[in-house]
């Protein structure tokens, strides 16, 4: 469902949030207002965006964020990680010499990440909004998730954006496994969820959060196969630490909760 709101005004745009999915095949936009209001929420083909997107992308808003797949990315345990080794650490990256490498402190899942962002749609983007704050996914999915408390012991996030799935598992809070597949249907995600838990000793999932996965999704015949409890991965701004997480996150979480209500 595409939306823009009787409300909207560009008077108010000083004030207004301008939030990107970026993809190749397929971008999300949405307008938040100053109380987080959807003022407008535009899904559309990357190749061919709607007359919508490229006024409203002309518009200079000064508050942007836009979440970029991940090229490359390699975890660090915090007990080992210097800094001065971040050449080191790049080698485990694709293409360590063709690209930027940025870094972020993960410490609440007792690591630092390495990444490169996906250049093509990064440059395409920066062409734009140079000053936007531009977060890479695993990093965003990793925000959302909320501070550790009393709750299921294995838990299995994930997050679907055109055909490629992202999978978090953590156990008692701690962070076990990340990474994302191309997956086309169920079985193939199935094949990924088994090997998983395979690697990992586990029997069964206590639950699973989704972020962009909607309840009718084709993907869901098989997840609800391997967990006692299906639920959204939502996330207020009221929940939103920002001593731990980037501050656009929780913007992003929004977008998520705006999909799967479709």
């Amino acid at each position: 469902m595409n939306y823009i709101s009787t409300d909207f005004r560009i008077q108010h745009l000083s004030y207004y949030k301008l939030v990107i999915q970026a993809g190749h095949q397929e971008e999300v936009l949405m307008i938040l207002d100053e109380h987080n209001t959807v003022q407008a929420y535009i899904r559309y083909a990357a190749a061919n965006p709607t007359i919508d997107v490229t006024r409203l992308l002309a518009l200079p808003f000064r508050h942007v964020s836009i979440l970029i797949p991940q090229h490359s990315l390699t975890f660090v345990p915090a007990e080992a990680y210097q800094e001065e080794d971040e050449d080191i650490y790049g080698e485990y990256l694709v293409n360590k010499n063709d690209q930027d490498i940025y870094t972020v402190d993960m410490l609440r899942f007792g690591s630092h990440a390495i990444y490169q962002l996906d250049s093509l749609l990064y440059q395409r983007w920066f062409a734009l909004f140079p000053d936007a704050s531009y977060l890479p996914v695993f990093q965003v999915l990793f925000d959302l998730i909320p501070e550790q408390q009393a709750g299921p012991s294995t838990q299995l996030f994930v997050y679907e954006q055109s055909n490629y799935t992202h999978v978090i598992l953590l156990k008692e809070g701690e962070f076990l496994f990340y990474n994302s597949f191309y997956v086309t249907n169920a079985e193939d995600l199935g094949y990924y969820v088994r090997r998983i838990m395979s690697d990992f000793a586990i029997d069964s999932l206590d639950e699973i959060k989704l972020y962009n996965l909607t309840r009718n999704h084709p993907l869901m015949t098989f997840v609800q196969h391997y967990s006692k409890q299906i639920d959204r991965a939502e996330r207020n701004d009221a929940d939103a630490n920002t001593s731990i997480v980037h501050p656009s996150s929780p913007l992003f979480g929004i977008l998520f909760q705006y999909e799967i209500c479709e």
